[in-house]
C-alpha cells in the first residue's frame, strides 16, 4: 500500500512518540535520580559552596559522574524540548485535516469499513484505528460510550463498529 502524506506524517509521529517517550523517561529518571542525589546526600551536594570533590577514588567517580548527569539531564532536557517542541505541534494541524477528513468521507458515504477508509486516506490500519478511536473517546470521560455488547464507540454522528470494522455517520 503506497501511504499518502497523512500516512507517511501520521505513522512517523507514532514512532517519534513511541521513541521520544522512552528518551523522555530515562531523561526525567535521570534528572530525578541526580537531583535527589545532589540535594539530599551531601557527598553529591555539587552546588553548595566550599564542596571538594573526594580523595576516596570511588566517592570521586560517583560525584563526578552524578555531576554530569545532572548537568546533561538538565540542560539537554531543556535543549530537547526546544527541539521536539516545534515538530511536535505541527502534528496537531495535519491531524485535525485528517480527522476533517476522515468525517467528511464517512458523512459522504454514511457507512465504511476501516479498509475503504485506509485506502481512501493512505494511512495504515493501525495508525488509523488507533487515532480515530482517540477522537472519539477520552479517557475516564467517555466510557458510557462504549457498547461492550455490541461493540460500537460513538460520539456525535460517528459511530465505530469494533467487531465489523466499520464507520457509519448517524444523523
Amino acid at each position: 500500500m503506497k501511504l499518502s502524506f497523512y500516512g507517511k506524517t501520521m505513522h512517523f509521529y507514532m514512532w517519534f512518540g513511541r521513541f521520544f517517550g522512552k528518551v523522555i523517561n530515562i531523561w526525567i529518571f535521570s534528572l530525578l535520580l541526580s537531583t535527589m542525589l545532589t540535594i539530599s546526600i551531601p557527598q553529591f551536594s555539587l552546588f553548595k559552596v566550599g564542596f571538594k570533590i573526594s580523595p576516596f577514588v570511588p566517592l570521586a567517580i560517583a560525584q563526578t559522574v552524578v555531576g554530569i548527569t545532572f548537568l546533561v539531564s538538565l540542560v539537554g532536557g531543556v535543549a530537547l524540548a526546544a527541539l521536539i517542541s516545534p515538530l511536535a505541534l505541527l502534528e496537531i494541524p495535519i491531524e485535525i485535516l485528517l480527522k476533517k477528513r476522515v468525517y467528511k468521507l464517512v458523512k459522504e458515504r454514511q457507512k465504511m469499513s476501516v479498509d475503504e477508509l485506509v485506502r481512501a486516506t493512505g494511512v495504515l490500519e493501525n495508525d488509523l484505528s488507533f487515532l480515530m478511536k482517540n477522537w472519539i473517546i477520552r479517557p475516564g470521560q467517555d466510557v458510557h460510550k462504549v457498547d461492550k455488547a455490541t461493540g460500537t464507540i460513538k460520539r456525535g454522528h460517528l459511530q465505530i463498529d469494533l467487531n465489523a470494522k466499520e464507520l457509519s455517520w448517524q444523523e
